[in-house]
């Protein structure tokens, strides 16, 4: 059986997750962290995630997770193998509201925990493990309503990490609120293929990507978009539907401008 392909070094791939607070949209980017990446995106494509509990939830500071419920053996055991850490970016990348990076106990302790920063601060990317490998570009407005019981111990009273290990009943038992992961789906491919796909479908508990059709300008619309208060309203958090209506707009100008640039061209050969 031939090997696998080697992914490309800039490749981007995108998670489209549901969650008991709303939908989430998290981008990897290979080239930021290639260990870290290739771990992250296999954990998620493999189901790893899927249905486990935001564990360790500190307002101002992170979102943890990463403890699966999974009863697959092979799968429990990646996600317990360690990975080397990656070199950080040059120039460093600082941590802003969003970025995603690994927890870790040591040089080359990276493993299946990931967190969700809630802004810079001045205790993330200090270490080997921090490098960022990950940004959510949706949904941050669900991550910030996340419900939190405070710190694990020492320094607060929420679940105790070790005791999660034995399956979801000691954080519904214990910590009945805490927010948790549905189902995730994952995208690989190159930065224009993740952009050209910005139409979701609402499945139930899972959130699927529905290709949009290239349409006549849509590139165009699509950069003034990326520096439009649409677009800076769609990251601060404008629901669903309302991303929907600017989308079927979009289509409807393109469709209309296409039409008339047609009927130009048949006046003048007339």
């Amino acid at each position: 059986m031939a090997a696998a392909e080697e992914p490309a070094a800039d490749e981007i791939s995108i998670v489209r997750c549901g969650t008991s607070t709303g939908p989430i949209v998290l981008e990897f980017h290979r080239e930021w962290s290639p260990h870290g990446y290739d771990r992250a995106v296999e954990l998620f494509s493999k189901g790893f995630f899927d249905h486990t509990h935001f564990f360790r939830v500190v307002p101002g500071f992170l979102v943890q997770f990463g403890i699966t419920y999974s009863t697959s053996q092979a799968l429990k055991q990646l996600g317990h193998t360690q990975i080397p850490d990656d070199p950080p970016l040059e120039p460093k990348m600082a941590f802003a509201e969003g970025t995603i990076s690994y927890a870790g106990s040591g040089p080359d302790s990276r493993t299946s925990q990931l967190f969700i920063s809630y802004g810079a601060h001045s205790a993330l990317g200090t270490q080997p493990w921090e490098t960022p490998v990950g940004k959510v570009i949706e949904g941050m407005e669900n991550v910030r309503a996340f419900y939190s019981y405070g710190d694990m111990p020492p320094w607060g009273k929420g679940p105790v990490q070790g005791k999660i290990h034995a399956g979801p009943s000691y954080i519904e038992d214990n910590f009945p609120l805490t927010d948790k992961f549905q189902t995730c789906n994952v995208e690989r491919g190159g930065s224009e293929a993740a952009t050209d796909r910005e139409l979701l479908q609402d499945t139930g508990d899972e959130w699927k990507v529905k290709a949009m059709p290239r349409v006549p300008g849509q590139d165009k619309l699509k950069k003034f978009l990326k520096s439009s208060p649409l677009k800076q309203a769609s990251i601060g958090g404008t629901d669903e539907l309302g991303m929907l209506v600017i989308i079927v707009v979009i289509i409807l100008a393109s469709f209309l401008l296409a039409k008339l640039r047609f009927k130009q061209k048949s006046s003048k050969s007339v």
